[in-house]
């Protein structure tokens, strides 16, 4: 017969067991709520499928990419001119522009609603302008001395402010809306003809955002050269700018004297390798002529870029100042951006220029420009 402890003792477990079930049926009848099913899973940010904010913030963001067609008049299968500079100087002449007419052209272009691209986006097809506002390609060919000049005040380098790079810089800092971009096509061994500071100067324009083009080793005419005399030309190039910038891409070429290599030699011109250094040129462009075609049209070539000569002589009809009178004369001609890198918006009529291969994943708007 069990004492009186030992019956306190189980009475005292029993009372336990009762209170713990008894508290975890009242823990889950007050959770009940927290246990019902999701009918739809959330997605990444915790939020379900039907969130009304998820929507909310969708709608602003279309509305705020939207512009008014009919005002803007967005052509994006218009006409992108590339212009090419040699030399920026004292002088005028018909490779040299005098360094206050090369600071008039950029006025010119930026009153008239141009703003810069590099070459690489054109390429890219990667083309961010603001609605209403046309791209502008600028290349300078040769790498001379007036395109950038440093002097050394003190022991610091400075870059001469009549030299491209100075004009340009200077003017970026007026109007950094216009943006900062070039392409110089160099050549060696002395590009820009400061030998102590070409590891300088390379290094610097790659840093400022503009960039380095291929205009053969010792800016040789291809069309003189077999195939390994191409790929040494060529391939030695980007080789001797990879010392300098390694990693860095060289991959537009600028036709010296604007001439392309023989017809069967071509595609040693778009790729090849130099003592194991590859290269490839997804862009070649032109000597002066015409604006380029916008990338997504259907003649569009990466092979044949024209590009128009940054001058006024009067020996040309088709320089710079002609070019923009044109556009003047024939906005219908000319590329207007929609704002929108992701979106091609062209009127109607126009459609059938856009080659659907080209946009990469674009997409096509068209509109009625009247309505």
């Amino acid at each position: 017969m069990p004492d009186s402890k030992t019956i306190g003792s189980d009475f005292m477990k029993r009372f336990i067991v009762i209170f713990v079930v008894l508290f975890l049926l009242i823990g889950l009848t007050g959770c009940s709520d927290t246990l019902q099913p999701v009918d739809e899973p959330p997605d990444s940010d915790g939020k379900t499928a039907e969130d009304p904010g998820e929507d909310i913030g969708e709608q602003q963001g279309d509305k705020k990419d939207e512009i008014d067609l009919q005002a803007v008049k967005p052509n994006e299968a218009g006409n992108i001119m590339v212009i090419m500079y040699h030399e920026i100087g004292d002088k005028e002449g018909e490779w040299s522009r005098q360094w206050e007419n090369f600071k008039k052209d950029l006025e010119v272009l930026y009153e008239k609603g141009y703003r810069l691209i590099g070459l690489k986006d054109y390429l890219d097809h990667n083309i961010n302008v603001e609605a209403g506002y046309t791209p502008v390609v600028i290349t300078f060919d040769d790498g001379t001395l007036g395109q950038f000049r440093v002097v050394e005040e003190n022991g610091e380098l400075t870059v001469d402010p009549h030299s491209a790079v100075g004009v340009m810089e200077s003017f970026y800092e007026q109007h950094p809306d216009f943006g900062l971009e070039a392409t110089f096509y160099i050549y060696y061994p002395v590009p820009f003809r400061q030998r102590e500071y070409i590891d300088y100067k390379l290094k610097y324009i790659v840093e400022k955002g503009m960039d380095i083009g291929n205009h053969t080793y010792t800016h040789e005419n291809l069309s003189k050269l077999d195939p390994q005399g191409i790929q040494y030309q060529l391939g030695r190039m980007v080789k001797e700018t990879g010392d300098y910038l390694p990693g860095y891409q060289v991959d537009s070429l600028a036709l010296t004297f604007g001439v392309n290599s023989r017809e069967e030699y071509r595609d040693y011109v778009y790729s090849g390798e130099y003592e194991g250094v590859k290269y490839t040129n997804r862009g070649i462009l032109l000597v002066g002529a015409n604006p380029a075609l916008s990338p997504a049209d259907k003649k569009y070539n990466p092979y044949k870029i024209p590009r128009i000569r940054g001058t006024e002589s009067p020996n040309h009809s088709t320089d710079l100042y002609d070019w923009l009178e044109y556009f003047e004369e024939h906005p219908d001609r000319r590329y207007i951006s929609d704002g929108d890198p992701d979106r091609i918006t062209v009127p109607e009529g126009l459609e059938d220029k856009i080659d659907d291969e080209k946009l990469g994943g674009k997409q096509l708007r068209i509109y009625n420009p009247e309505q």
